[in-house]
């Protein structure tokens, strides 16, 4: 159950921030860092990613094609903690740039965390893709 919400949301946020430097660093288990064992996802163009180790496959194959792959960096606008389960809900929004470091996509995101053994892990996400620039 949440004791802190204070320090709850704190920690999913400095979840966020590590993950996000992974993607930058192309840090394959810094990315798996803040996944639940569970995890599933809906990408941006509404593909379903059924499990942890799919999700991670995508980010390795953009890790070995540097040139053509795209950097993601997760924005936070919103943390809500529930106050019946041990679970958050985080929402923001996306970028997504080019090896120019150039915007390509941009979109809205939801992830649902969940408080684990290990800490705030991330259960599911939820990526709209919304402009194409």
């Amino acid at each position: 159950m949440i004791t802190d919400p204070t320090q709850d949301e704190a920690n999913i946020r400095t979840a966020r921030a590590h993950s996000n430097r992974s993607i930058a660093r192309r840090n394959l288990l810094g990315v798996g860092d803040s996944l639940a064992e569970n995890f599933v996802a809906v990408i941006g163009d509404g593909t379903f990613v059924p499990t942890r180790a799919a999700y991670l496959k995508l980010f390795k194959q953009g890790f070995d094609a540097p040139k053509t792959s795209l950097t993601y960096e997760r924005v936070t606008d919103t943390i809500q903690l529930s106050t019946t389960h041990p679970i958050a809900a985080e929402q923001g929004h996306w970028i997504a740039t080019d090896a120019n470091n150039k915007t390509v996509y941009t979109g809205t995101y939801m992830a649902m965390w969940e408080h684990t053994k290990d800490g705030w892990k991330i259960r599911s996400e939820l990526y709209v893709n919304l402009a194409h620039r």
